[in-house]
């Protein structure tokens, strides 16, 4: 299995899907209120933005950067990603062709409320994240690249990315090591650096 690279793409890549159906879930389940207290938990009787949550703050217009002067309309476009299911493109992967699983549902469990839909598994090396281990430059190109990828659009039309799921530190934690390549030999005996996928 070399460094684990497709390991990690794998991971990384179910990763970022569990996130948009649990996101999707909890937006359908709890009030804006809720939502907040869980994105930005009070510690210490204080609450705190992450740098990754101020950039959405940026993206939505709202220069604020204490949590507790945000508006209710405010605290609405910051919880709430409205993700349309029906343009969801970022499908869960596996190292195996296994066409049984190019079409599922997913959710059918109870305890998911009946919030299940239709998706696939495609093949790890066809995830974006390999094509982004293939061309980034640096830890931070690659976290700024995982960022940017856009998973979905909102019911208004506007691209949904990672960095918006927040999940974007998380993706790069398990591709840290992925970055590095390999040094293996060849039949002959010469060494050979072998990095990211077909």
């Amino acid at each position: 299995h070399l460094t684990g690279d497709i390991h990690a793409i794998t991971a990384a890549n179910n990763l970022l899907a569990a996130q948009i159906d649990a996101r999707m879930f909890h937006e359908a389940t709890q009030s804006d209120k809720a939502l907040f207290s869980r994105l930005v938990p009070q510690k210490d009787s204080t609450r705190i933005f992450s740098q990754i949550q101020l950039k959405r703050l940026n993206r939505l217009g709202i220069t604020k950067t204490d949590p507790n002067s945000l508006t209710a309309d405010e605290i609405t476009k910051f919880v709430r990603l409205n993700i349309d299911p029906e343009t969801i493109t970022w499908n869960r992967v596996i190292d195996t062709n296994d066409r049984f699983l190019r079409k599922i549902t997913i959710g059918q469990s109870a305890t998911e409320n009946g919030h299940d839909r239709v998706t696939q598994f495609n093949i790890t090396v066809a995830s974006e994240i390999m094509a982004v281990l293939a061309l980034t430059t640096s830890m931070r190109d690659m976290q700024e690249r995982l960022g940017k990828m856009v998973v979905a659009s909102d019911k208004d039309g506007h691209p949904v990315s990672a960095d918006d799921l927040g999940i974007t530190g998380g993706l790069a934690v398990l591709m840290k090591d992925a970055i590095r390549p390999t040094l293996m030999q060849t039949l002959e005996g010469n060494p050979v650096l072998v990095h990211g996928g077909p």
